[in-house]
């Protein structure tokens, strides 16, 4: 039986669906892990190994959508139009070879998995990029008039809002996100990045850097009306002596402020840890030199100081640097020279620099690392030595808990055109991320006017575990 057809076994064998109303659950305060990890661990065909064992999650989202010819899956014997101006190169794995933009990372292919073969139908930035961070089709899908295409607060969550409602506490705060709110040609916002239907509670602590200083700052959040600091640090102190019925009443007393700002302003006075990670001052220059001097190198750096100090998950964004041509990633024109001198190589240095630090802390053995754009590029060429959008393959990069080290998931076909192998679609990898954070992806929520969404319609791509 092929892995492919493995995969499909074990989701249809997966036993019969069972509901549980999320929303309901998590406006009460009740112990939403301890449920979800009983649930998981009953259902004989998932590897119980692999269910919950990433602690925390790191994702790198590379707006504009990465070339995959000239980036993690190179064509070396494909015609010229399509295999560009790139060599491969070697890896540290045997057999695995990706482009010679991305020497750094080449030296680290042993602690990851490349994905050759995610693929969507959707052209359109904002709408794509829904797409992956969600797991969710968008309703506009492929829209003629992007500009329309806009957030809503009927958007399914970010996987980041998932885990803020499964994982409620009370001293970090769960989802965190960085640089700034991502746009289509820095203008229309993408949907996709907040809590959704669940409301703007679940959505994640926006941290903004500057692009001139390339540091972070702490939002200038306010307590409730006459609560100090030290009032607020006494009232935790209280808790923790507190049964657990009553830890239960205060979650759910917690759960009806309606200023999300407020919450958020608890969760950061609560942990010391989390304000001092914002400090990225307190690297020494060698460290904060060796992910590069650039926002999206610093914000990487940022992310896993937060990680460090008890954030469950963080999305860095990819920063818009550069000529006015080739918005982030999105490289119509001028392909070669956008990766060759401003893509490429901050790319490398940040995300080698990041994997060596969560390998040399010990932290990528309980850690999801994801590198993911919206989509991939054409394979051919076009006349202004560009690439347009292609979703019908893209590459990702996977690491950390659960995931294989050193290895190649699916693979598209010779031109890099469409997957060849053990096609991944978003919902597939949605419903990996949340099986390996502890989300059942059976799981139902409830939306703010009590109507039930299933949080995944994808199965867990169980053949990328190692």
């Amino acid at each position: 039986m092929s892995d492919l057809a493995a995969d499909k076994a074990n989701s249809v064998n997966r036993g019969r669906r069972r509901w549980l109303q999320a929303g309901a659950l998590g406006l009460t305060g009740l112990a939403l892990p301890e449920l979800f990890t009983a649930r998981a661990m009953s259902r004989a065909a998932a590897p119980r190994e692999t269910f919950g064992r990433a602690k925390r999650c790191v994702m790198l989202f590379l707006t504009g959508g990465v070339p995959q010819q000239d980036s993690w899956d190179p064509k070396p014997e494909a015609p010229a139009n399509v295999r560009g101006e790139f060599s491969p190169i070697a890896t540290n794995v045997p057999g695995i070879q990706v482009s010679e933009m991305f020497p750094q990372f080449a030296r680290r292919v042993d602690r990851v998995t490349l994905l050759r073969s995610v693929t969507h139908d959707d052209t359109v930035h904002t709408s794509a990029g829904y797409t992956m961070l969600t797991g969710r089709r968008h309703s506009q899908a492929n829209a003629k008039t992007a500009t329309d295409i806009k957030p809503q607060p009927t958007d399914h969550p970010h996987v980041g809002s998932i885990l803020s409602l499964v994982r409620p506490q009370l001293g970090p705060p769960t989802f965190v996100s960085l640089p700034e709110i991502i746009r289509d040609d820095a203008v229309n916002e993408f949907p996709g990045l907040t809590g959704g239907f669940l409301g703007e509670r679940y959505s994640p602590l926006l941290i903004e850097g500057s692009a001139k200083t390339n540091q972070f700052a702490a939002p200038p959040l306010a307590l409730a009306e006459g609560v100090s600091a030290a009032r607020f640090a006494e009232r935790q102190r209280l808790l923790s002596d507190l049964d657990q019925r009553l830890r239960t009443e205060f979650l759910s007393q917690r759960a009806t402020i309606a200023d999300s700002q407020r919450e958020r302003a608890f969760s950061l006075m609560s942990s010391s840890g989390v304000q001092q990670a914002f400090d990225l001052d307190r690297e020494t220059p060698t460290t904060r030199q060796r992910f590069g001097s650039h926002l999206f190198g610093q914000g990487c750096l940022m992310a896993r100081r937060l990680l460090e100090a008890g954030v469950s998950l963080v999305t860095v964004y990819w920063h818009y640097e550069g000529p006015r041509d080739s918005p982030v990633w999105d490289t119509h024109a001028n392909n070669f020279s956008h990766l060759r001198n401003r893509l490429a190589p901050p790319t490398d240095v940040a995300m080698s620099a990041l994997l060596d630090d969560l390998s040399e802390r010990g932290m990528l053995d309980d850690t999801l690392f994801v590198a993911m754009g919206e989509f991939g590029r054409t394979p051919k060429i076009n006349a202004n030595a560009g690439r347009d959008h292609w979703p019908q393959v893209a590459t990702l990069v996977l690491a950390g808990t659960g995931v294989r080290a050193g290895a190649i998931y699916g693979a598209s076909d010779r031109l890099g055109a469409y997957p060849a192998d053990r096609a991944v679609t978003p919902a597939d990898l949605t419903a990996t991320m949340l099986h390996l954070l502890g989300v059942d992806p059976e799981l139902d929520l409830r939306d703010q006017a009590g109507r039930i969404h299933r949080v995944c319609d994808g199965s867990p791509v169980f053949g990328l575990f190692g």
